[in-house]
């Protein structure tokens, strides 16, 4: 019997082959656009939750009680009173992670992505051991444990590196790490990613200080991991108030966040937030919906269809069990084959998915979505489906036949609408993005970037490396000039950077207003092409002078600020004020992503070596010019190897990053949606024309012309254009006006935006109707009259 429902349904998948084409590629479409949002979304929201127990592992920060200034380091006086005074906590370490240039006997340079701890560590982050020691690894200063793609890049297998020395070229008198162990590399939604765990004397660097003095440091990151039972509301009020209670830093309150939410609660540096990660979620939500919806509606208009076909079934003997057994076969073997065709979309899509978001896929957890999305969707299609075919098998067995073959297209014209809906919203979504990007991409930077290039990304603390750099830039054809300075284009505000107990004249009590410094030397201005609105940049020698942005006048209030003095705290004794004279000022310019506002600036003068170094090239040399340097950084010094040499303008298209991937994703949304629309609007307007038949025969004979016929068609599907876009028009502006509130720099949406979005979906939908249209009105009428 099952394989008779089979080749049943095989021959109805031809004889109805135009309806059950769209239903299935519409299934499979939306299935392709599905699993890898949902795999998104679980890639952002599990950073590393791989971890044993890592819903009760806490990260420890600070905030400022006036500024509300986060401050995401900790010291190891914070963790010794947090263990002294909190009960409940299981373990706790300090970490700092940071990079250098490292050696072996075999290998002369190597740059090594470090993170700087002790034994407490593996306390908290237990590590999957590939060989070594495995009890207490780091029991003693200097030693080191590697991951193991580390292990064979530099000694070939995991094995052969223990017991190995990597030797650190920050200073060739220190000591030598010990390999002790060789262990798993950790996947890459991780906070915590390393190259090396080494237990280094830095962690205690400032334990002799007094308890005092170490709650004013903070450049530690400090991790709790609570026993089981302890909620995270109940730890934050337990540390909120120690260094009241303590006695000492009475400005400040410690937080605690789940290590998974530090991602896009704390470092803020993830390109994508979870708000737009969100929408995306909704949306490839509601188009899984429209497609399911609309699949179903197609198969039981085909039943609809073979309304005679069933009654005759049962007339010869057929129970409504069979009827309904062979329902759900033909329409379980459909979903299978959407599944398959799916399947076959799946590689190339998640491939590409890879390449915008730049994350690594793991293939086995994107199949187990697929997987476990496929079954839930064909249970709840068969479940669904049950309604439908409860009907029509009743109707069918019922001696009291009458042909439903006339019955209207409601339910069909209901997910075309829906669809319709969601492809307009679409639509109007990448239209306003597009936008915002081409605003971003045309406004000025307030800089002259053009032919601007950075070199960084590696570590030199000697500064030699970079001083053989400048003096090859010096000597490189096309160079015009170049500069040291510790400016980075960047997403948001870097607290390192951030002070507010700056002091000038006429400040008034209690004002706390934050100033993005920076150390530059006397070149940044002119390499910048900085515009100087008043008095002068700084010439070498000058140490006490500084140079401030519009922006910061205009923070302070100082009506005439060449000459003006401005203190802070001395970068040498945190107790000490050093004072600094304003000598010019410059026009304000972006440092950070346009959904930042431009921030109060202060350059002051510093030494070199910031590791950061800018040049600019002569026009149209900027390619030639850094090709030539790319090649000769490794014969300047091995440190520079891995220097990373970027156009500056291409920083900046970086920090629209997030903007220019979501661009990608919701047009490929939105053609998806538009696609699947017109599907089932031409499936529809097929099934429409087929039912209709003598209905426009009797009214061509009753003396109505082709444009009669097509204009009652048009009207019907102008309506669902109309109704979609008032559905879809508001909503889309509430929410992408929502998502330009992010911008500290925006546009504004226009009208005629809409207007020639609707414009161009109407096109296209009469576009797809047209053909079928034209032919059912221009049909003889006797030829529908014998035939019907």
């Amino acid at each position: 019997m099952l394989t008779h429902y089979l080749i049943s349904s095989l021959k109805n998948l031809c004889k109805y082959k135009a309806s059950t084409i769209v239903g299935i590629l519409s299934l499979a479409f939306s299935f392709v656009c599905f699993v890898p949002v949902v795999y998104w979304i679980n890639y952002e929201t599990s950073f590393d939750s791989f971890y044993k127990g890592s819903s009760s592992i806490y990260r420890v920060y600070s905030i400022e009680k006036q500024t509300k200034k986060e401050n995401k380091g900790a010291s190891r006086a914070i963790e010794k009173k947090i263990r002294e005074q909190v009960p409940g906590v299981e373990a706790s370490t300090v970490s700092v992670i940071s990079q250098e240039n490292c050696c072996t006997d075999e290998v002369p340079y190597v740059k090594v992505n470090m993170l700087y701890t002790d034994s407490t560590f593996l306390n908290v982050f237990p590590q999957t051991f590939v060989c070594g020691e495995t009890v207490n690894p780091l029991h003693a200063e200097n030693n080191m444990i590697i991951k193991e793609s580390m292990a064979i890049r530099l000694f070939g297998s995991a094995e052969e590196a223990v017991g190995k020395h990597l030797q650190t070229l920050m200073r060739k008198d220190f000591p030598p790490y010990v390999i002790t162990a060789v262990v798993k590399d950790l996947p890459d939604n991780t906070n915590l990613s390393f190259d090396a765990l080494v237990f280094h004397n830095m962690v205690n660097f400032f334990s002799s200080m007094p308890d005092e003095a170490q709650w004013s440091v903070f450049f530690m990151d400090l991790y709790v991991k609570l026993q089981p039972g302890m909620s995270t509301e109940a730890f934050n009020n337990r540390i909120k108030d120690i260094p009241t209670e303590v006695g000492v830093n009475k400005n400040i309150e410690l937080c605690a966040l789940q290590i998974c939410d530090v991602r896009h609660k704390l470092s803020k540096d993830a390109p994508f937030t979870l708000d737009f990660i969100g929408l995306f979620v909704i949306s490839s939500v509601l188009l899984l919906l429209a497609a399911v919806f609309n699949f179903l509606n197609s198969y039981l208009d085909i039943f609809r269809q073979r309304y005679r076909e069933l009654h005759l079934r049962a007339v010869n003997g057929a129970t409504r069990k069979q009827l309904y057994m062979q329902m759900f076969v033909e329409l379980g073997c459909s979903v299978i084959i959407a599944i398959l065709v799916a399947i076959l979309l799946l590689e190339p899509v998640q491939y590409i998915f890879g390449k915008l978001l730049e994350i690594e896929i793991n293939i086995g957890l994107i199949y187990g979505i697929f997987a476990g999305t496929s079954v839930c969707i064909f249970i709840i299609m068969e479940l669904l489906a049950f309604f439908g075919f409860w009907r029509l098998g009743k109707n069918a067995v019922s001696t009291d036949y009458q042909e439903q073959k006339n019955k209207p297209l409601l339910m069909r014209r209901l997910s075309v609408t829906l669809q319709m809906v969601i492809s307009v919203l679409f639509i109007v979504v990448s239209w306003i993005v597009m936008e915002q990007l081409r605003f971003v991409g045309n406004k000025d930077l307030g800089i002259n970037s053009d032919g601007l290039v950075r070199i960084s990304g590696f570590v030199d603390v000697s500064g030699k490396a970079e001083e053989a750099l400048m003096q090859e830039l010096k000597t490189t054809p096309g160079v015009v000039g170049f500069t040291d300075a510790s400016f980075k284009p960047q997403h948001h505000i870097d607290p390192i950077t951030t002070f507010s107990n700056i002091e000038w004249e006429g400040k008034p009590q209690g004002e706390t207003t934050s100033f993005s410094l920076y150390a530059t030397d006397d070149k940044f201005s002119e390499i910048f092409g900085l515009d100087i609105k008043d008095g002068k940049w700084w010439k070498a020698g000058c140490n006490k002078c500084a140079v401030v942005n519009e922006e910061a006048v205009k923070a302070m209030g100082l009506q005439n600020p060449v000459g003006s003095f401005i203190r802070m705290p001395s970068a040498y004794d945190m107790s000490a004020m050093d004072e600094y004279e304003i000598i010019g000022v410059v026009g304000n310019f972006h440092a950070l992503s346009f959904r930042e506002q431009i921030m109060p600036m202060i350059f002051l003068p510093a030494p070199a070596f910031n590791n950061n170094l800018y040049f600019r090239v002569v026009p149209e040399k900027e390619k030639e010019v850094v090709a030539m340097l790319k090649s000769k950084l490794p014969e300047i010094d091995p440190l520079l190897s891995d220097a990373n040499i970027e156009p500056v303008n291409k920083l900046y298209e970086d920090l629209n990053q997030s903007e220019i991937v979501g661009l990608k994703i919701f047009s490929f949304l939105a053609l998806v949606c538009l696609m699947i629309s017109l599907f089932g609007i031409y499936s529809v307007i097929e099934t429409s024309t087929k039912r209709k038949r003598k209905e426009i025969a009797v009214r061509k004979v009753l003396g109505a012309k082709v444009y009669d016929i097509i204009r009652l068609f048009v009207k019907e599907y102008a309506l669902i254009v109309v109704f979609a876009s008032l559905v879809s028009f508001p909503a889309a502006y509430l929410i992408m006006d929502y998502w330009l509130e992010s911008y500290a720099y925006h546009i504004d949406i226009k009208i005629w935006w809409l207007i020639v979005i609707f414009i161009i979906t109407s096109s296209v939908v009469l576009l797809t109707i047209w053909k079928q249209v034209f032919r059912a009105a221009c049909e003889n009428p006797a030829e529908v009259v014998k035939s019907e």
